[in-house]
């Protein structure tokens, strides 16, 4: 089901909501408790909404078919579900989709099909120290600020991304799906590409949806980049909705990507750890 999903192109709930278009989604979402799948032969589960949309959605099931207790059980507790689903119907501002397969987000093993104890979505977050080319920041103390990234503009930041990977960097335009892609990333010494998401002070707030373009679709271009690992850079904190947001396009089940969210203190350390934190600031009152 995967493959035909994936031979398809089959959309994530996220990017459904976002264009507002899609007849089928794939992709982990996450339910609230349904207590009456317990009493009901048909249920209607809703889903956690999206901050970048204002519709709801529910998900249309019919209890029997749920053939596993274990399974039974966490639905109608609410959480975290691995779900194919097609499109049936708009009730005012509530999509309904009657979901293909519904199951546990967990990663398991391929020999022996038994589970690992974390779930499919954490097995691909990254973290800076994690890729070859920034390791020096294992050295460096994460700062107890970011205020000095208020200092520097964000081209000056891909400048310094540039100077780290020895790679010549671009000026931004309007139809980019990605700020700075690279394939010199190395993760414990196996070279995968990069697609990076930058955003500078210019609004020095916590990146919402808000910050990444009508209804967020600057994460929805990233995700079109034909990149192993999606960044995405703030010069202040991240918020979890944003989180949440590129969690979600980076792991669709049948095309999973590893991310890597990068905040401003993140941010900083990094510039300190290759000594171009003077440099940049010194630089962005150029620009």
């Amino acid at each position: 089901m995967l493959e035909f999903c994936k031979g398809i192109g089959v959309k994530t709930l996220d990017q459904v909501l976002l264009e507002e278009g899609g007849h089928l989604f794939c992709s982990v979402i996450r339910t609230k408790p349904c207590p009456e799948l317990y009493e009901q032969p048909r249920v209607s589960l809703s889903c956690e909404p999206y901050e970048g949309s204002t519709f709801q959605v529910r998900l249309e099931l019919t209890t029997s078919r749920i053939s596993s207790d274990t399974l039974h059980a966490k639905i109608a507790q609410g959480g975290e579900f691995a779900v194919i689903a097609q499109f049936i119907e708009l009730d005012g501002d509530c999509l309904i989709f009657a979901p293909l397969i519904i199951g546990f987000p967990y990663m398991g093993d391929t020999d022996t099909g038994e589970l690992a104890w974390i779930r499919y979505s954490d097995h691909y977050n990254l973290h800076v120290e994690d890729f070859d080319e920034f390791s020096k920041v294992k050295d460096f103390e994460l700062p107890p600020s970011f205020d000095d990234m208020k200092q520097i503009k964000e081209s000056v930041f891909k400048q310094a991304l540039g100077k780290i990977l020895s790679e010549s960097t671009t000026k931004d335009w309007g139809g980019e799906t990605s700020d700075f892609l690279t394939s010199h990333l190395h993760v414990k010494g196996e070279r995968v590409a990069g697609a990076f998401l930058l955003k500078g002070p210019a609004k020095f707030s916590p990146m919402t949806v808000k910050h990444l373009g009508k209804n967020g679709d600057q994460i929805v271009r990233l995700s079109q980049e034909p990149a192993d690992i999606l960044i995405v850079q703030h010069c202040h904190d991240i918020t979890s909705a944003v989180i949440q947001t590129l969690k979600v396009f980076a792991t669709q089940p049948y095309n999973p990507r590893y991310y890597c969210l990068i905040d401003g203190r993140e941010s900083l350390r990094i510039l300190e750890a290759y000594n171009l934190k003077e440099w940049a600031i010194n630089e962005s009152k150029k620009v």
